[in-house]
């Protein structure tokens, strides 16, 4: 049974934009610390922040609640199985409201061309 679906678009410009203004403050406030090892690997930086972003909006947005404690984006973290396949790691405190909810499954899609990052999840009771 579906708990939510949320989806996310993010135009990379505006995180370009924010990046060269707030420059690696940026990536710390959105990334988790497992995510800023990759993402100081990665060689289109303004890209990774976007799907992250993204990912992380629309994973607020299935389970109803927004961007509001618990739920942050350091509680929300993207990973991918050995296949590539993205995911969505909860934290701690942000686990025990999943859990809480009874939200079983967490589906995550995430995309990007040039100027668009987008994300769509879909939780499963």
């Amino acid at each position: 049974m579906i708990y939510g679906i949320g989806t996310d678009v993010v135009e990379v410009k505006r995180i370009k934009e924010s990046f060269f203004k707030h420059g690696q403050a940026l990536a710390k406030k959105i990334l988790t610390s497992q995510e800023l090892l990759t993402y100081k690997k990665t060689k289109v930086k303004e890209n990774f922040l976007a799907k992250r972003f993204a990912a992380k909006e629309a994973f607020a947005k299935a389970l109803g609640t927004g961007m509001r404690s618990p739920v942050n984006f350091k509680s929300i973290e993207v990973i991918h199985d050995t296949l590539g396949k993205p995911k969505i790691k909860t934290l701690p405190k942000l686990t025990s409201l999943v859990k809480s909810h009874n939200i079983k499954h967490c589906h995550l899609s995430i995309s990007d061309e040039k100027n668009i990052a987008v994300a769509f999840v879909i939780l499963e009771k």
